[in-house]
């Protein structure tokens, strides 16, 4: 009699257990929907493209060898189904205009997003002497292997930079900077980046030459960077610390355009590397 029982029991369990598995498993998160569109177009060397991103998204742009505009656009929709986020995309429509020498790219979105929409886009433009200006609302951004004039601002998200040339101006209001620059020196006007809150990492070769700025009002700064040749002697760059800021401003190599970063609250990061 205790073995029957002992079975029922178990029987009784095992029956019990298996709607609640069936539960759980159709209580799983519906999949993202994802909805992609391209577009390329003929594009020349000195033409200049404006990003206005009001939607949550990143943006990434990369320099390549086309005399030519492509534009790979995803609308991320998460937590709906197939038909719900037929009617969110229609709150988030985008639009690229373009000449042979012009192009605007914008995203927009509800003055309030509920969190469930991201448009990320991908740009690949000419590498020389292709001009950016970029305004996002909330994303992160990533420039890289390319010369022109750059000037972006966001009000939340990170900045990412890589081996850029000519005259370069980023800001974030709530974000970090990641900034890595190639090559020798910087070829062009300047680099500048900022951030209101946020960290700011900077990678440089050892032997790169520029006029180098670092500065954080409430932060540290931490330096491994070869030391530097000043009158024939070998000095290592200096942090200066005083109450309302710390501060890292000395040419490095042999000096050339500036190279300009700053935080109001965040650490910064110099590091060297070899290459």
């Amino acid at each position: 009699m205790a073995i029957r029982l002992i079975l029922a029991l178990l029987l009784l369990a095992a029956a019990w257990q298996q709607p609640q598995a069936a539960g759980q498993k159709g209580s799983n998160p519906l999949k993202p929907t994802v909805v992609n569109t391209d577009k390329e177009f003929a594009f020349y060397p000195g033409g200049k493209i404006e990003i206005s991103a009001a939607a949550p998204g990143s943006f990434t742009i990369s320099g390549w060898d086309k005399a030519a505009v492509r534009v790979e656009m995803e609308k991320v929709f998460f937590y709906v189904s197939a038909g719900q986020a037929q009617e969110l995309e229609k709150l988030y429509p985008a639009r690229i205009t373009y000449t042979p020498t012009s192009a605007r790219v914008s995203t927009t979105g509800p003055a309030k997003p509920d969190g469930t929409t991201e448009v990320n886009v991908r740009i690949l433009v000419p590498r020389e002497r292709t001009d950016l200006n970029i305004k996002m609302i909330k994303g992160d951004l990533s420039v890289a292997a390319l010369s022109g004039w750059v000037e972006a601002s966001l009000e939340e998200g990170n900045i990412q930079i890589r081996s850029l040339a000519g005259y370069c101006s980023v800001m974030t209001k709530l974000g970090d900077l990641k900034v890595e620059l190639s090559g020798k020196r910087w070829t062009g006007y300047g680099f500048t980046g900022a951030s209101r809150r946020g960290a700011i990492d900077l990678t440089l070769p050892v032997d790169y030459s520029a006029a180098l700025q670092l500065e954080t009002g409430d932060g540290t700064i931490t330096v491994d960077f070869p030391e530097q040749m000043v009158q024939g002697e070998s000095v290592p760059l200096q942090v200066v610390s005083s109450k309302k800021k710390r501060s890292v401003s000395a040419p490095i190599g042999s000096g050339g355009s500036p190279i300009q970063l700053g935080t109001s609250i965040g650490d910064i990061a110099l590091k060297g590397i070899v290459k």
